[in-house]
């Protein structure tokens, strides 16, 4: 039994792929890499089975919608680029509202409240990423 035919093409977008790839640039520097992976393992992977699917207008494709809004709502700032003879290259990129890097946190050599016998487990270095979150909502007048 035939549920539909499908019709298949491919369409060249030069613009939306250099910006799909300054965007994927900068989540690099403002997305925390938690969310980032269950993005790209999770969401993004489902979200595009539902479009295929033709499920857009269905419940799960609302969920998963509603996550990809969220995992965005901290990303911005600008990403300088290079277009020439076809490829992308990202020369640099900035954010002011969002500093999940940063160089000082970054070293265990710096890190004040950080002893290196605590290597052992890896709750206190996961809790340096978490830190940094609360702060940001806090900071935000948010709650956890």
């Amino acid at each position: 039994m035939a549920v539909g035919l499908k019709s298949r093409g491919c369409y060249e977008t030069p613009g939306l792929t250099c910006l799909r790839s300054a965007h994927i640039d900068l989540e690099g520097l403002v997305l925390d890499r938690e969310v980032r992976a269950l993005r790209d393992q999770f969401l993004t992977f489902n979200y595009a089975k539902i479009l295929y699917n033709g499920l857009y207008f269905s419940p799960e494709r609302e969920f998963l919608e509603q996550s990809i809004v969220a995992s965005q709502k901290d990303v911005n700032g600008q990403v300088r680029c290079r277009v020439y003879k076809g490829s992308f290259s990202a020369l640099g990129r900035s954010s002011e509202t969002s500093k999940l890097y940063d160089a000082s946190e970054s070293s265990m050599d710096e890190i004040g409240d950080f002893a290196p016998s605590e290597t052992g487990g890896f709750i206190t270095v996961q809790a340096i990423r978490l830190k940094k979150y609360g702060q940001a909502k806090a900071d935000a007048g948010e709650r956890l």
